[in-house]
Formats: C-alpha cells, structure tokens, sequence
C-alpha cells in the first residue's frame, strides 16, 4: 500500500502535467526529471505567465543543470516565495522530500490561494466545501474523504445537483467504488483532471496537501465560465517531438484523446513534414514526422478540427544534435585516463595557447560523472567514443591525434578563432 509520500509525489506530478502539457513536456519520475531545470523553468513560465529569460536549452554538463535549476530557484524569490533549506543543488541531485516542498510552495501560490499565509488558504477552501456539500460536516482534507462519498457529494454539488444525486445514501463500505465514480464522474462531466486515484482517496493517511490541491480544482470549475468541453478539451500531447526536432532525423510525440478524429500537420518554414500517425490503443496515438530543413515548424493537432491544449506547438529544428556547447571551447576525457599518453599532451598543447585563460574556454568535462543519456549524446554528435573529445562552438573538431594533425597545418588556429566571425 502506499504511504503520505507516495500520494504527494503522484498528486503533484500530475499537477504538474496538467500545466506542462501546454507546451508537449510530461514528467515521469518528480524526483529525476527536474533534474536539468528545463521542466522545471518551463512550468514556471506557464503557472505565472512570465518569461525567465535565457536559460541553456540543452544542458548536458552537470553545472549548466545546476545553471537552469538555479535560475529557477531565483525566479520563484523574485515573485515573493519564500523557500526554506532548498537550492538549485537539491534538484539537480533529485532530493525529493525537498522537491515536493518546493512544488507545494508553487501550488499554494498559483493554484489554492489567491493571496494570504497558507493556513488561511487551507480554512478558506474547507469553508468552501462545507458549504457545498454540508450535510458531510467535512473538518479535514484527509479522512473524512475516505469512503468516497464526499467526493461525490462536491461533484454532484458544483455540477448543478444531477450528476450523483443519490450520494449521501451511498455505502460507505463501499469505498473504493464511490471514490471511483466521484473521481471519474468529476472528469468526465467536468473536466477535473484526475489528480488523485481513489485507492489514494481510500488510503487512511491520504496526504492532504494531495487531497488540497485536488478539491482545488473543484472550486476553480465553479469559478470559471462552465462551457462544454469538447473532445479536443479533454485531450492532451506529450513528446520531444513537440519541443525539437533535428533535420532528416525522425521525431516522435503522443497524442491522448477520447474519441473524435484526429489530425496532425507539421508546417514548416519551406515545406511540410510528413507524418505518420500509429494507433496503439485506448484513445493513444504516436506521432512521427521526419523534417527535410531547418528552422522553426508549427505542428497543429486537432481532434474533430478543434485544438488539443497546447496546439498550434512551436517546434525549433536544428541541423544537427546540440549539446549547449555554442559560443565555447569544450572537452570532453575521461578520468581513468586523465594522465595517458593522448590527454596530457592535448592539455600541454591548448595552455600554450594559453585556452584554459579564455572566458569561452570550459574546465575539461569528465564524461564519467555525467548521466548516461548526456554521454550518449556526446559520442553520438561525434560519431566515436575516442577520448579526449574536442568541441569548439558545439562543432566536433576531433580527437587529440586530430587536434595535432590540425595544429601542424594551422587549422586549428583558425577554429580557434570561431568568435572573431560573430
């Protein structure tokens, strides 16, 4: 069975999702893909509707990870939150019990409250609710939702009194069933996210800052223009193939929907890509298109000619895989072989071109410490596993006997000088 934590962490992951996928991003595991700051950055500019500025884009070395989380961290102190024992290290490391404060902190702000100390958040949504549902005389956010008839009781309340008008006479044994039809019943007539599953709800230490930020939304739907939704409302996307892409390389997304036809069109700057949409089942779809050029494509996807959340997405193609190297002099060894016949001399030979002074120059990056994916990334732009590797300008230039070939001809002067032409 699961604990408080594992309630929290799920509740809030889906928390975030329910913004992220505005912009095609899904989180998976809360504790590692923050990791980087790009998720991370990326709600904080949806959930306050502000841009951070510039961040790097495609972090591979752990401090330009450390970089975006740090940015972040600032951000959220630039709007006035107050964050207790947390820095951009504790996410980049992926400590969890100290994401999932940081992640409260942001839904308290821009999710529960709307001004005020937390306390005064918490007294203001219970109010809310006993006056919705008062025959349930609720005092908590915990167990006195835990026979899942409360929960039917709101969404027949705030959905005009139809929707589970049989509620208070519900078996309360009957638990599981009753916070299933009270979760579902909430999504489907009202489009309140699934934040939170029943055998959660059920759970008699459910965590309340979970129970909180679900109810939360309860009170939105009525605070909010009740249109009906279509299909396209209710359905979502989520995939590298809506943030990236790179020329002649094949790009992949998922598309969830309910029913209705669905459509996708990827437009690029010069021509269209084609794409090739696959049914797996159980209302998902994966999308894949290959673009033929550079540059920035919008990729539209509609159900029954209507706009999923997110759609028309902003997709940048690049001509080749980068790895955030731009404007810099980087390379890459490893540490079992700092000291070998390749690396010393390599390093002998750049200080007498006095690099390692240069403001684009990078400290030599050990490929040991970085994440597996990261890594991969690296040899793959490179096309060998030959360290040293060298990158001036995100280029691959080559190993060390390639460095000396170029430095004997005076090429590697010229590479060199990569920043004199911008």
């Amino acid at each position: 069975m699961a604990n408080w934590i594992d309630i929290q962490q799920n509740t809030f992951t889906r928390w975030c999702n329910q913004y992220l996928k505005e912009r095609g991003y899904f989180i998976k595991d809360l504790k590692t893909d923050l990791a980087d700051g790009l998720l991370l950055i990326n709600l904080l500019e949806i959930i306050s509707a502000k841009s951070l500025g510039r961040y790097n884009r495609h972090p591979v070395v752990p401090y330009q990870k450390l970089e975006n989380c740090n940015i972040a961290i600032k951000f959220i102190q630039s709007e006035g939150l107050k964050l207790v024992n947390i820095g951009g290290d504790d996410i980049s490391s992926g400590r969890l019990k100290l994401i999932l404060g940081l992640i409260w902190t942001l839904i308290l702000r821009y999710q529960i409250q709307k001004g005020g100390e937390s306390g005064s958040a918490k007294n203001e949504l219970l109010e809310w609710v006993r006056k919705k549902i008062p025959e349930y005389n609720i005092q908590n956010f915990q167990k006195d939702w835990n026979d899942g008839r409360a929960i039917c009781g709101l969404a027949n309340a705030v959905g005009g009194g139809n929707l589970v008008p049989n509620h208070f006479n519900l078996d309360p044994k009957d638990k599981l069933q009753n916070a299933e039809r009270g979760i579902d019943t909430a999504e489907r007539q009202l489009g309140i996210p699934k934040l939170i599953l029943a055998t959660e709800m059920n759970h008699p230490k459910v965590d309340e800052q979970a129970m909180m930020t679900y109810i939360s939304f309860f009170r939105d739907y009525e605070e909010s223009q009740k249109k009906q939704r279509s299909l396209a409302d209710q359905s979502y996307a989520f995939g590298p193939g809506l943030q990236e892409a790179i020329v002649s390389q094949n790009s992949e997304f998922t598309v969830v929907t309910p029913g209705g036809k669905l459509e996708v069109k990827v437009i690029g700057p010069k021509d269209n890509a084609q794409v090739k949409i696959t049914d797996k089942g159980n209302g998902t779809y994966g999308v894949e298109y290959t673009p033929k050029n550079p540059g920035e494509y919008e990729v539209h996807v509609t159900v029954d000619k209507n706009h999923i959340p997110g759609s028309i997405f902003r997709v940048t193609v690049l001509e080749d895989l980068s790895l955030g190297g731009e404007g810099k002099i980087r390379v890459f060894y490893s540490t079992t072989s700092a000291r070998d016949e390749k690396s010393r001399p390599l390093q002998e030979l750049l200080e007498k071109k006095n690099i390692h002074t240069r403001p684009d120059f990078e400290p030599w990056i050990p490929v040991d410490i970085m994440e597996p994916k990261d890594r991969d990334a690296v040899f793959q732009k490179a096309q060998t596993k030959k360290l040293p590797i060298v990158y001036i300008d995100d280029k691959y230039v080559g190993d060390s006997e390639t460095i000396f070939k170029l430095d004997a001809t005076g090429e590697l002067d010229r590479l060199l000088r990569y920043n004199e032409k911008k």
